[in-house]
């Protein structure tokens, strides 16, 4: 049977496609691995799974050295996602948008009040409260904010709760250095889908010219003193892919230590809408592996590859197989039966068409089991513009991490996600394909609305046939248990001063009583129960994983449970002076400035003597009085960081800023 006999045949429906795949390569047909039940716990980590192979140290990125990537590191080094914050209708969180996809939600609503419709009972994906800016947090004055449009306040808030969940808000984040030595070197990579016109009624036009005004990216790097390159994407819907193709070239130049990449897409003026339309904000944080796995940085998944280009002229069909090529090849995948890889080769030769959700045998004996595009994420997120290629990316990690696949459209329900293995048994991590467009639907799953517009000629204005992106994404690496603690019993052992700031005292309070809740759930060893976190590692976390603000909080406490207590007391009755449980707090807003000692070397070795010497009393004052004493700790003292929860914001409503002037973008 030669080649063009086993397509027609293929074609035809008479060959299933692993024997097509099997009889191209020469080989047996690869049987897939059955899948197990449920529950949805992450499976445990085999003894003989195949390494992550992690490329040579990244200059700076030792303990104690900094965490600056340096250049030659390679155009095939792997980047770590260690920070991921999302805003989709109906998810507020990533726990939240995790939770739908596991329930098969739609997130489907009318169009919430106060906005304007070209059609009355259109139903699409949208966001509540896309007017509501927490200013305070960033220090800004209404003008300020007022300089900001309303994708801008969104990103920036996202960005922030971005940072803090990776522990890169506070002194970390002054340790993260580029190869010359520049401080906060990180990149922001932002996608911003059109202004989409200012809310109805808002009576606020704004008449500057869009180009007297800097990029939403150098805004976003001025507003959080981020000194990486910074850049502002737009290719349609796969412009988050697009922008974080470009963050991972970035890192692999050592031109930025990591690269926040963002993306926000909002349908406000009714030009803009149409049935199905989405929102959403999302962003994420990249390291290089080396260095994340060096400064024991949570991962949540691994970017192994991408791929990006455009069809030109051509048929966009085959641009999604070459792409995927492109992308495995630089991940130094190669299925069984392709050959030498080519960069313009699919998974099954120079002429692949679009593949489906569900990758063929080929691809899945290299791990990849699933696809996530546009066409995956439409019941989450509706046609999301700039942000579709987020809720895919954030899809893939999510079901990587608990080592479930979601439903879709050859799985009926979740299911455990077995791993794959090799032929000599060992166990391939987990991989998936993350790409915008995606592969093309099948004739049977075209939407009716995509359907009208074909026959009415109608084009695309989403750019869903422009760029395509492809990512390679895996699972994290396997990271060594920690031992069983054998310290002394809770409350025997040394004390630990715990420390806490933010923009105002009510911004305080609600964040103590948010960490106070987690706490005590998590059990904290109270009664006998779950011991919960190690209160050192909380302590560690909040001293330097968080931004250092004018309203602080200190205390000194034993247990986990105590520190519980103590912060909840604080949140029921906050204010000045000494609380509840010996919690001091103060508010330097009026202070004139900062202490004349501050910044000086002196006083970082006396700071760090401080310490050393376990003078919690004077530590105490220092920093009620307005001293940074924890400029001088090490960035990562220990093993990897406890996850908190974000400072809680209390956004208000503004109004909308520059280039939301009601006009259709």
């Amino acid at each position: 049977m030669d080649t063009r006999e086993i397509l027609t045949r293929f074609k035809g429906g008479t060959l299933r496609r692993e024997h097509a795949v099997a009889l191209l390569a020469g080989t047996s047909p690869v049987v897939a691995p059955p899948v197990v039940a449920l529950p949805v716990a992450a499976l445990p980590v085999a003894a003989d799974r195949e390494p992550l192979p992690i490329p040579g140290p990244v200059p700076g990125a030792g303990a104690g050295a900094g965490d600056g990537a340096g250049p030659g590191a390679g155009a095939g080094m792997p980047c770590a996602v260690v920070g991921i914050q999302v805003r989709f209708p109906q998810a507020g969180d990533l726990e939240a948008f995790w939770r739908n996809g596991l329930q098969g939600r739609i997130a489907e609503a009318a169009l919430p009040g106060g906005r304007r419709s070209a059609c009355a009972g259109w139903r699409g994906h949208f966001l509540d409260g896309v007017e509501e800016f927490d200013p305070d947090l960033f220090g800004l004055g209404a003008r300020e904010a007022a300089g900001l449009d309303l994708r801008e306040r969104l990103l920036a808030q996202s960005a922030w709760q971005t940072l803090e969940s990776a522990g890169y808000a506070g002194a970390r984040l002054e340790r993260l250095t580029a190869c010359d030595g520049t401080a906060r070197s990180v990149g922001v990579y932002a996608a911003l889908g059109p202004a989409g016109g200012a809310l109805p009624g808002t009576g606020h036009r704004h008449t500057a010219p869009p180009d007297s005004r800097p990029g939403p990216a150098a805004r976003l790097s001025r507003l959080l003193d981020l000194r990486g390159p910074s850049l502002s994407v737009d290719s349609g819907d796969s412009s988050f892919l697009t922008a974080l193709h470009l963050a991972l070239g970035g890192l692999r130049a050592g031109e930025c230590a990591a690269a926040l990449v963002g993306a926000v897409e909002l349908r406000l003026h009714p030009a803009c809408q149409r049935p199905g339309a989405g929102e959403g904000v999302a962003a994420v944080l990249l390291k290089p592996l080396a260095a994340a796995r060096a400064d024991g940085d949570r991962v949540h998944a691994v970017i192994r590859s991408s791929a990006v280009g455009h069809p030109g002229r051509a048929a966009p069909g085959p641009q999604h197989g070459r792409l995927v090529g492109r992308a495995l090849a630089a991940a130094g995948l190669r299925p069984p039966g392709t050959g030498p890889q080519h960069p313009d080769a699919g998974p099954q030769g120079p002429d692949s068409g679009p593949q489906s959700e569900a990758p063929d045998a080929g691809l899945e004996a290299v791990g990849v089991a699933l696809e996530e595009s546009s066409r995956t994420v439409a019941a989450l997120v509706g046609d999301a513009g700039a942000v579709t290629g987020a809720a895919a990316l954030v899809r893939a990690v999510g079901q990587l991490r608990h080592a479930v696949l979601l439903a879709g459209p050859d799985r009926p329900a979740p299911a455990a996600w077995e791993p794959a293995r090799r032929d000599d048994g060992t166990v391939l991590p987990r991989r998936a394909l993350v790409s915008v467009p995606g592969p093309a639907a099948p004739a049977d799953a075209v939407s009716p609305v995509d359907a009208a517009d074909a026959a009415d000629g109608m084009e695309d204005t989403d750019g869903t046939d422009g760029v395509g992106v492809v990512l390679v994404v895996e699972e994290a690496p396997a990271v060594p248990r920690a031992p069983a603690r054998t310290g002394p019993p809770p409350g025997t052992g040394p004390a630990e001063l715990v420390l806490l700031s933010a923009a105002t005292p009510a911004h305080l309070a609600a964040t103590a009583g948010r960490l106070a809740a987690r706490l005590s759930d998590d059990g904290g060893g109270r009664d006998g129960g779950p011991a919960g976190p190690d209160l050192a590692a909380v302590a560690h976390e909040l001293r330097l994983g968080r931004a250092v603000l004018r309203c602080r909080l200190a205390v000194t406490v034993r247990t986990v449970a105590e520190l519980a207590d103590a912060l909840a007391g604080f949140a029921a009755h906050p204010g000045p002076g000494t609380g509840p449980a010996g919690v001091r707090s103060a508010d330097l807003r009026t202070a004139a400035g900062p202490p004349l000692i501050e910044g000086l070397e002196e006083t970082r070795a006396y700071v760090a003597a401080l310490w050393q010497g376990g003078r919690l009393e004077q530590l105490t004052r220092l920093w009620l009085a307005g001293v940074d004493v924890c400029a001088v700790l090490p960035a990562h003292p220990g093993p990897a960081a406890v996850e908190l929860p974000a400072t809680v914001l209390r956004p208000r409503p503004l109004e909308p800023g520059p280039g939301t002037d009601g006009a259709p973008q």
